[in-house]
């Protein structure tokens, strides 16, 4: 989702019908974008996702006690 798509959708009221309408268009075009992504580029977005999923939970548990 680009900052146009982003932009706009702020603009809708949330009781917008038309609101829905434009998130699901966003999340299909967006799907198709990921789809047509070339295979180094995906590998290299899901290792970026897992390092920062792995840091959020492999936090230093005695790091926030006293």
């Amino acid at each position: 989702m680009d900052d146009k798509f982003i932009k706009e959708l702020r603009e809708i009221s949330r009781d917008d019908r038309r609101r829905s309408e434009f998130m699901i268009q966003g999340l299909k075009e967006t799907l198709q974008e990921r789809k047509e992504e070339g295979l180094l580029k995906r590998w290299i977005r899901r290792k970026k996702t897992e390092k920062k999923i792995s840091q959020r939970f492999n936090q230093d548990p005695h790091s926030n006690q006293k």
